[in-house]
């Protein structure tokens, strides 16, 4: 279902949330691997239809 960009869009993110809450102690509960998955999963479709392709000229 996911592509691999969307999987390693989500080990990226997993990684700065994981160094952000290490460091800061700020606390994200809601922030799981398959809630950040849906999200990268809900977002990547509208990205794709919003930024249309180059035309070639």
């Amino acid at each position: 279902m996911f592509t691999s960009i969307d999987k390693a869009l989500v080990a990226a993110i997993m990684g700065i949330l994981f160094i952000v809450q290490t460091y800061t102690g700020f606390s994200m509960a809601w922030a799981t691997p398959d809630t950040i998955a849906t999200i990268i999963g809900l977002v990547t479709p509208v990205l794709v239809w919003a930024i249309p392709n180059k035309k070639v000229v």
